[in-house]
């Protein structure tokens, strides 16, 4: 006998909830007319545009240029921008050399695509991993 008031009480303690659960959604569906305003602080958008800037991502550049004198290094990265391609050039310093990286790209696909390009200017480029600029992406 005590087996079934147990059994019981719990029946009842689970259907309970469950009535006024459909009841509350019923209540919630007569305020959907409600509209609902959304006040945001200008700070916030700030915040959110200096962590953008900042934001790097692993990616792909194609690196033209490694020698251990910096004057060749910055030559060959004016040889680059005279050529007037619009992946900006990047100059690296990892001790002992100068190296010139060009391009952000998300996909080696995409890199291997603009190392053909440019590789009839500079013939020993190649694709390397690096950290590379998520803000010069988005806005292309």
């Amino acid at each position: 006998m005590l087996k079934l008031i147990i059994i019981f009480s719990f029946l009842l303690s689970i259907t309970f909830p469950m009535k006024s659960q459909t009841n509350l959604q019923h209540d919630t569906s007569i305020n959907k007319s409600s509209k609902v305003t959304i006040k945001k602080d200008y700070r916030i958008d700030k915040i959110v545009d200096t962590h953008k800037k900042s934001f790097k991502e692993e990616g792909f550049r194609i690196q033209i240029f490694s020698e251990n004198k910096k004057q060749p290094a910055r030559d060959a990265k004016a040889k680059y921008i005279s050529l007037k391609h619009s992946p900006k050039a990047h100059e690296v310093y990892q001790q002992p050399y100068f190296k010139i990286r060009v391009g952000d790209f998300r996909t080696k696909l995409e890199a291997l695509k603009f190392q053909k390009e440019i590789s009839p200017h500079f013939p020993n480029c190649f694709i390397v991993k690096d950290e590379i600029d998520i803000e010069e992406l988005l806005e292309n």
